[in-house]
């Protein structure tokens, strides 16, 4: 192996956005496969259950809690709507509109959270209740210290401090 290849797969192993990435991947192929009998993504679940789960959100406000661009969260709303899953109301652009889930969205929602459980629990059995715990934990975690890290990097810092 070259000097190249190998701090490659230092990458692969050592890097968490890297090791996050493919683990997520797995994630939602895991629960796209869950939830395809219920005609929804996982995407999509997250999306519902984000609407559902607060009082009336705007567009920015889910996009801000789930740190997505508004843009793309845009469409997958639409799409929602489209299958009248979820309805807007109320103000004009992403942050005035407040979404709300039809009772064909709460009816499929009551379905999904069915399918998500026993998701969950599978997951959990195979990882483990506690390293499922505790994984939880940790990716939490790292979401906060990237955030406080990528607030003290300069946008054109390229240095190795």
């Amino acid at each position: 192996m070259t000097e190249a290849s190998d701090l490659y797969r230092r990458v692969e192993t050592e890097c968490p956005a890297f090791q996050a990435r493919v683990t997520a991947r797995a994630l939602t192929r895991y629960y796209n496969a869950c939830f395809r009998p219920l005609g929804i993504t996982a995407e999509q679940f997250s999306l519902l259950v984000g609407i559902g789960g607060s009082h009336e959100p705007t567009l920015a406000e889910l996009a801000a809690r789930a740190g997505v661009d508004a843009t793309t969260l845009s469409r997958s709303v639409k799409s929602l709507e489209r299958r009248d899953l979820v309805r807007n109301h109320g103000g004009r652009g992403r942050a005035g509109k407040r979404l709300v889930l039809t009772d064909g969205g709460r009816r499929l929602m009551d379905e999904s959270m069915a399918a998500w459980e026993r998701a969950r629990l599978r997951l959990a059995e195979a990882l483990g209740e506690e390293t499922s715990r505790v994984a939880g934990s940790v990716m939490s975690r790292l979401a906060v210290a990237a955030q406080a890290a990528a607030s003290a990097v300069s946008p054109t810092d390229t240095s190795d401090t």
